[in-house]
């Protein structure tokens, strides 16, 4: 407290500090589709893992009954901005996925 007391001149003589900056909120994470897609599959993959082979056969099923569905909507409505070639490229892949994670 001495110390302080004899000090006070000199600490009245600094220069003020300069006004200390906002700091900036981090960037928000954005949406990663390919990191959602792996966490799913992982989920998935651990769930079928305890499925029969009869089960596995119905999800099939179920799975190419409901690209069979979205096609089908797809073409009702005129294809609007999805291509024949991207809905072939999407149930391509789910049915590509759907097989690794059944085997």
């Amino acid at each position: 407290m001495d110390v302080i007391i004899e000090n006070v001149d000199s600490f009245k003589a600094l220069v003020p500090r300069a006004p200390q900056q906002a700091i900036e909120p981090p960037a928000i994470h954005a949406y990663d589709s390919f990191c959602e897609n792996i966490a799913l599959k992982v989920v998935l993959k651990v769930l079928l893992s305890s499925v029969d082979k009869i089960v596995k056969v119905q999800i099939a099923n179920k799975v190419e009954q409901e690209i069979a569905l979205i096609e089908q909507q797809v073409m009702r409505a005129g294809g609007g901005p999805v291509t024949s070639a991207d809905l072939a490229q999407m149930t391509q892949y789910v049915r590509r996925t759907v097989s690794e994670l059944l085997d």
